[in-house]
């Protein structure tokens, strides 16, 4: 209910706009038939995700029936140098390859970077069309093979990598969110974080 009172109380102070950040968690059954857009029935496995998708009903109605400039936003695993810095995504694997260890990498995920989030909410806050609509916010997936390999190069280690680089089984639609104007920043981003991370350990 906190969130159904937020956007009460956005709209008795007239605020002019509302970006809801939901997440990718609202797909957890994937149908192989369609694409996994906006459209995709949302079918959560967690709470988590159950949550989000109900307010996303919510913003439907807010936006569709009553004429509020309302939105969701719907990020994937979220990257990014954190503060401290240990508590950012991949930091551990990062950590062992910079220090010269053997790692294994088995996984990955669909990943979108902090400032990309925050990219895509500056522009939905201004984007015309925006009401009672859902937009995915994903950028790319990222292998934890790709991210130990790349680790290892920035920081001239001798580290030995085990494992392969895995792939997703589907991909998530971004084409709404893009044609909007929103650019992701890709592996730009990611080489940058990870270089972050691994001049942090090697201090």
């Amino acid at each position: 209910m906190g969130t159904i009172e937020l956007i009460e109380a956005a709209r008795q102070a007239k605020a002019n706009r509302f970006v809801f950040i939901s997440t990718c968690a609202v797909h957890d059954k994937i149908l192989d038939d369609r694409p996994l857009d906006e459209t995709h029935p949302l079918w959560p496995k967690s709470h988590y995700g159950a949550y989000k998708a109900a307010l996303e009903a919510f913003v439907h109605s807010y936006g569709l029936g009553h004429g509020y400039p309302i939105c969701a936003l719907r990020p994937t695993g979220v990257y990014g140098v954190a503060k401290p810095i240990e508590d950012s995504k991949w930091y551990e694997l990062i950590a062992a390859v910079a220090r010269g260890e053997t790692v294994t990498c088995q996984r990955g995920g669909k990943e979108v970077h902090a400032a990309d989030v925050a990219k895509a909410a500056g522009i939905l806050l201004s984007a015309n069309g925006i009401a009672g609509e859902a937009f995915n916010c994903y950028d790319s997936y990222v292998s934890e093979y790709d991210v130990a390999m790349l680790a290892k190069r920035l920081a001239g280690s001798n580290g030995q990598i085990k494992g392969s680089q895995t792939k997703p089984k589907h991909q998530i639609e971004t084409g709404k969110i893009r044609a909007l104007g929103m650019e992701f920043g890709g592996d730009r981003l990611l080489a940058e974080t990870i270089e972050e991370i691994v001049r942090a350990v090697q201090e």
